[in-house]
């Protein structure tokens, strides 16, 4: 099993510390983001996933320090379920995953390809919860009158949250609770 410092040490190896994000660094990002679903209780393949979120680039932050060809490495580092979820967060695009929790299951999600991408319920609600991560993380460093964006989005994707991602995101942007399933 990969320790977090060999993670770490693998990420600033490929000049993650180097390229500027969110008016910090992207191993500073990345850190946070782990940090954040640690703090949430997520499982380890999910904080892993958040530790390795943007490496291969996304639709907003394209520069990946880890070419995809590298996927194999990234995934001996950090198992298959965390790379998958990294990568799949890197290829969809930010709306897809925004429209999918108003449109539901079936899980279709466009790539910055313009295929489109399958995933289960498990991997949109892991995905979701890294969206949120990834959101509130860097949050702070943006200008007030951007902290409530996407607030009809995140309020759609709630339902698809665990608890604790769910409690993080509305008490950030001030949401009433979900009523318990069944309900409604």
């Amino acid at each position: 099993m990969t320790s977090h410092e060999e993670k770490l040490a693998f990420l600033a190896s490929h000049g993650v510390a180097e390229l500027a994000h969110s008016d910090a660094d992207l191993l500073a990002h990345l850190r946070g983001v782990h940090d954040l679903l640690a703090e949430w209780g997520s499982r380890s393949a999910l904080c892993d996933a958040g530790l390795f979120h943007s490496v291969y680039g996304t639709e907003i932050f394209p520069t990946g320090a880890i070419p995809h060809e590298m996927r194999p490495a990234v995934r001996e580092l950090i198992g298959e379920e965390a790379e998958v979820l990294a990568y799949l967060f890197g290829t969809v695009t930010r709306n897809a995953l925004f429209d999918a929790a108003f449109d539901g299951p079936p899980f279709l999600l466009e790539d910055r390809s313009g295929g489109c991408v399958a995933v289960t319920a498990g991997q949109y609600a892991d995905l979701a919860a890294l969206t949120v991560a990834n959101w509130l993380e860097q949050r702070p460093r943006f200008a007030e009158a951007t902290r409530f964006s996407r607030a009809r989005e995140f309020d759609a994707m709630r339902r698809y949250l665990p608890d604790s991602v769910r409690a993080a995101l509305e008490q950030a942007y001030g949401f009433a609770p979900l009523a318990p399933a069944g309900n409604e």
